[in-house]
């Protein structure tokens, strides 16, 4: 009976869908059919199937896969994270060279996805608000809040990618077709919106399978990053506090358990889909034969990691032969099937708002409570407590700190250097060729060319 309603909902969803990959997400034209409102969303098992349907898509597609088109890979590459390695001109290749262009098929794969992602997620907050007297009223708050979570998720990585975006909350082809950009802080007040709104319908529980759908902490950890990125620093304390007060949340002291799929430390994971599979990330970082045949840990992050670090010696792994070594990310142990899935994908846990915690108190001026927080991460990591004597040495203290606990999941690197202003700083003895505009990625093309309110194109391309 399972398999038929994900069959029967994956049916529907792809008959709502095929507008959105015949031309422009935003040009999508109204879908005809309206079994979704009729059909799916009068019934709590079948809608329940659309919203898995997403994550499913999420873990498979776009921003946040974790095979060699996401953020993963492509940032750590546009960064100082990984050096590629391939001599074929691929999509990693070109972040790594810095040759990306408004036509670049990543860049165009990150926008297209994300935005069929979020009229996927519309029509799932449309249908459940339309046939809520249908449904429970607890079904109806689960999946109204895990779908504004998802929007607010993937509007902030596409502002932090792109600059101005349009913010979607509509799957009316009427208001799409013609939709203009926002502002950076008109983005973030949306989706704090959705993400306020999202903490008041979820609950402190799990639906489904273990930690792989939204709780009310996972909206409150990323509610606490969005404050973060905005200086907002008393309200980035205040939701990172709501998170580490949750006893069903803890710091794993053990690393090489911490990316295990019953890890205490994981707010959110992506479950596999097949029985045995485990992480796409384990897949696509890890070789065991040289030479590489994508990508490898730079040797300007290998040898930046202090003396005595065992995320170094448990979270990067050496493959050496008599002419070369190279490093890869060791987090995930697991790059094949297993008789049963040991390792899901990390999307949030729980270090992360130890970190932004560290970051809001020591920019509020309380170093030493900034320095517990942040203790407690180098501690993990077999490391004495920090040095920093100031304020300002506490400020970069902690952005190294996130280098090296954040390194490989989901861009951090990337966006840390580029909200604290230091992306000029930290690419140019690396990238000789890195430009000041580099910290946005282009516009797609073929978005332009369908709609003008999406102009200008961002600086410089």
């Amino acid at each position: 009976m399972k398999n038929y309603i994900h069959y029967y909902v994956l049916l529907v969803l792809t008959a709502l869908s095929m507008t959105a990959s015949c031309e422009n997400f935003l040009e999508v034209d109204a879908p005809k059919n309206q079994i979704s409102q009729t059909s799916v969303f009068r019934n709590k098992e079948t809608a329940t199937a659309a919203l898995t349907d997403v994550y499913t898509n999420l873990r498979f597609k776009g921003i946040l896969t974790g095979d060699t088109s996401g953020m993963n890979y492509l940032l750590g590459c546009y960064t100082d994270e990984l050096t590629s390695v391939t001599a074929q001109q691929t999509d990693f290749r070109t972040f790594y060279e810095l040759g990306i262009q408004p036509n670049n098929l990543a860049v165009n794969g990150f926008w297209t996805n994300a935005y069929q992602q979020i009229y996927a997620v519309n029509n799932i907050i449309e249908g459940v608000q339309e046939n809520s007297s249908y449904l429970d009223t607890a079904t109806v708050n689960q999946l109204l809040g895990e779908a504004f979570f998802i929007r607010a998720l993937l509007h902030f990585y596409l502002v932090n990618l792109y600059g101005q975006i349009p913010y979607v909350q509509s799957t009316s082809y009427i208001v799409n077709q013609h939709i203009s950009k926002k502002t950076v802080p008109e983005v973030y007040s949306l989706l704090i919106q959705d993400l306020l709104a999202a903490e008041a319908k979820l609950g402190n529980s799990y639906p489904g399978t273990g930690r792989t759908r939204a709780n009310r902490s996972t909206a409150q950890l990323l509610l606490s990053r969005a404050y973060l990125y905005q200086n907002n620093w008393a309200l980035a304390k205040e939701y990172a506090l709501k998170v580490i007060a949750n006893p069903d949340y803890a710091v794993v002291q053990n690393l090489d358990l911490a990316f295990l799929k019953d890890s205490k430390s994981a707010v959110l994971q992506f479950m596999p889909v097949e029985t045995g599979a485990n992480t796409l990330e384990g897949q696509y970082f890890i070789f065991q034969t040289l030479p590489p045949a994508n990508a490898v840990l730079s040797s300007n992050f290998m040898n930046s990691f202090e003396n005595g670090d065992l995320r170094k010696v448990k979270w990067t792994k050496e493959v050496s032969n008599s002419q070369s070594t190279f490093y890869h990310p060791f987090k995930y142990k697991q790059n094949n099937k297993t008789a049963a899935s040991v390792e899901y994908t990390v999307v949030f846990r729980i270090e992360e708002a130890y970190l932004i915690l560290a970051e809001a108190e020591n920019e509020m001026g309380n170093v030493a409570q900034s320095k517990i927080y942040l203790n407690v991460i180098r501690s993990k990591a077999g490391l004495q407590g920090d040095g920093s004597s100031s304020q300002t040495q506490l400020r970069l203290a902690i952005l190294d700190e996130r280098r090296h606990e954040l390194f490989t999941e989901f861009g951090h690197r990337f966006f840390d250097l580029k909200r604290n202003e230091l992306l000029d700083q930290k690419m140019l003895p690396e990238k000789p060729h890195w430009k000041t505009y580099f910290k946005n990625l282009p516009l797609p093309e073929q978005e332009i060319l369908i709609n003008q309110n999406l102009k200008p194109q961002n600086e410089g391309y």
